[in-house]
């Protein structure tokens, strides 16, 4: 993404850049399908990564290390996550 912004802003002569300018497929040009609410993604990543994280803990009998390895993470990254997520 950063690329491609840094291509557009290079090669661009107006004073904003459009989607045209970026040179972007077909179908990624098309935003009527996204969520105006950020925060409902956010909440939707967040979910996903909760579920993740609990299936690898029971799959592990809630062995973090092992988790973490199964999710390819390291422990520390687990750990912080479990905090963030507010998971014991």
């Amino acid at each position: 993404m950063e690329n491609i912004l840094e291509r557009a802003v290079t090669l661009f002569d107006g004073e904003k850049v459009e989607a045209e300018d970026l040179n972007l497929p077909t179908h990624l040009k098309d935003t009527s399908t996204l969520d105006p609410n950020p925060k409902l993604l956010g909440d939707k990543m967040e979910q996903v990564e909760r579920e993740a994280i609990l299936e690898a803990l029971e799959k592990t009998r809630w062995n973090r290390t092992a988790a973490a390895k199964k999710l390819g993470m390291t422990l520390r990254s687990l750990r912080y996550r479990l905090e963030k997520l507010d998971i014991e």
